[in-house]
Parts: C-alpha cells; sequence; structure tokens
C-alpha cells in the first residue's frame, strides 16, 4: 500500500490533488511555510492548491512542477500526481491558466558573489582605459623648453657726436631679479590624466583629481610631464603660478618640469649679455676715424 492508500484508505474515487496534498502534510505535521522553505515555492501557491483554486496559478507547465516538487518532499509519486494535476487543470477554462510571473527562489539562479566582483573588476579595466585614451588619442603638442638665449641689439651712434667727446666706458651689467625659489607642485582644476617621469624612472602614472597635489621630487634630474588635459593643469614653482604648458584642447607631451625651464614661461626678460673686454664702443670708432 502506497503512501497516499495509508492517508485516504481504499475509496472509490480519489480526491483532488490539493486535498490529497493537504492531507499528506497535516498527516507528517508539516506547515504551508515549511513546505513552502524546503521546496522553494511560494506560499501563495501552495496555498492555492490546496484550496482546489486554479485560477491564480502559472502555466500548467510551472504548476505541475510545483506538484512534482511537492509530493516528492512529502514521499509520495511526484510523477503520478503531476499528470493527475495536469488533468485537472486541462479541464479549466482558459483565461484561468494566464500566465504569471513566476517567482523562484532558488540561490542557484542567484548570480555567484565572484561574477558579481568580476563585473565590477571589467568595468574599473574599461574606465581606466578610457581615461588613458582620452589623453593619448590625439597627437600631443610639442612644447619647447629651450629659452631664447640671443644679445640685445646695439645702440647705433649718434649722427654728429661731439668733436670732443670722451670715450663712453661699458657700463656695468644690471643686477637680475632673484628667481623665486621652492619646490615645483602640480594641481588638476578638473580630473585631469597625466604621466611624470624622470630619466625613464616613473613618479606619477594616473589621474589627478580637482584639489589633489603631486610635488615634484626635488632630487629629481629632468623630469617630464605628459597630460590630456594642460588647460586644467596647474603648475606651482614655490609661489610663482605658471601659465598653462599647452592648447587647452590637446594633450602636452614631454614638458619640461625643471624650475628654471617653467620660471623662463612666465616672461622674465633675458639676461643682458657681458660684451668682451677688448671691444671698441661705436663713438671710439667714430672718433679715431
Amino acid at each position: 500500500m502506497s503512501g497516499e492508500d495509508e492517508i485516504f484508505g481504499e475509496t472509490g474515487s480519489a480526491p483532488r490533488v490539493g486535498e490529497r496534498l493537504r492531507a499528506a502534510r497535516e498527516a507528517q505535521g508539516l506547515t504551508i511555510e515549511e513546505i513552502a522553505n524546503s521546496t522553494r515555492i511560494p506560499k501563495r501557491h501552495l496555498q492555492t492548491i490546496e484550496q482546489g483554486d486554479y485560477s491564480g496559478l502559472p502555466a500548467p507547465t510551472y504548476s505541475a512542477g510545483f506538484i512534482k516538487s511537492w509530493a516528492r518532499r512529502l514521499g509520495l509519486d511526484g510523477q503520478a500526481l503531476s499528470d493527475d494535476f495536469r488533468a485537472e487543470m486541462g479541464g479549466m477554462p482558459s483565461e484561468s491558466t494566464q500566465i504569471l510571473p513566476y517567482e523562484p527562489a532558488d540561490p542557484r539562479r542567484t548570480p555567484p558573489a565572484g561574477l558579481a566582483l568580476l563585473a565590477l573588476l571589467i568595468a574599473v579595466v574599461l574606465g581606466l582605459g578610457y581615461l588613458y585614451w582620452r589623453g593619448t588619442a590625439e597627437q600631443p603638442a610639442e612644447i619647447a623648453t629651450v629659452t631664447s638665449t640671443q644679445p640685445a641689439a646695439p645702440q647705433p651712434a649718434p649722427a654728429n657726436p661731439p668733436a670732443q667727446a670722451a670715450p663712453v666706458a661699458a657700463t656695468p651689467p644690471a643686477a637680475t631679479a632673484p628667481q623665486p625659489t621652492g619646490p615645483v607642485v602640480i594641481g588638476a582644476t578638473q580630473d585631469v590624466w597625466m604621466k611624470i617621469a624622470d630619466s625613464g624612472k616613473s613618479l606619477f602614472y594616473g589621474v589627478l583629481h580637482p584639489g589633489d597635489h603631486f610635488e615634484v621630487p626635488a632630487d629629481a634630474v629632468a623630469p617630464l610631464m605628459t597630460t590630456g588635459r594642460p588647460g586644467h593643469t596647474t603648475i606651482m614653482v614655490g609661489q610663482t603660478p605658471i601659465p598653462p604648458v599647452g592648447d587647452p584642447d590637446r594633450a602636452a607631451k614631454d614638458v619640461s618640469l625643471k624650475p628654471a625651464d617653467l620660471l623662463a614661461r612666465v616672461g622674465a626678460p633675458p639676461p643682458a649679455v657681458q660684451p668682451p673686454a677688448n671691444a671698441t664702443t661705436p663713438v671710439e670708432n667714430s672718433a679715431g676715424t
């Protein structure tokens, strides 16, 4: 005698599938909540099946799967009950078997934590790759770092110099103003990708955010900077701000970060050139002739 025969006895007509499942559940002392937790079937579907009102169930294919899982949980013949349930649902009006969203609670359908972390890592790599491409896609503008050293043009001699004019002594060169001193500090007004290297050694590589600063080491020999957005890159030598190092809409490559080269961009006049000791002035040449 099967488990169902022990519960219902040998009657002439078998009850509906929902009644048989409810009787088996109560005979084993189980609650609806316990069946829902162990089979992952929504509680409302279990109650609907036991009450024999199939209008709130999903399509027969899904509902028959519920019956099979439920019957096996109770130790009954899941395939037989599933077939009987399909026959019962087959005699219902078509509108009562509308497809409703299936709510599986099976944890195996939930994406594993490793897959979520892998997706996050891929997103981060793609974001960094985009920032790098944005800074290097265009041809960087070449920035000249050599300052002009041409001497000032000599003043022309007067047309009619005095007959007894004394030779004009060479004037000593004017003292140049002391150059500002201090560290070279790089900043940004917006997110800026940049690379700073010294003789092939990388000092900084990445994105500089607004409010962040990078100080060039004092022992750097020939530091060079490549920045994707010169218009949003700030440079300070001590307390002296340096003008933009390139076209704001184009990347700047290999900009010298030596203090002397940066201060030359401020527009300071070139130093005066001392004439040779044996050179004669234009007045002396005129008087000799």
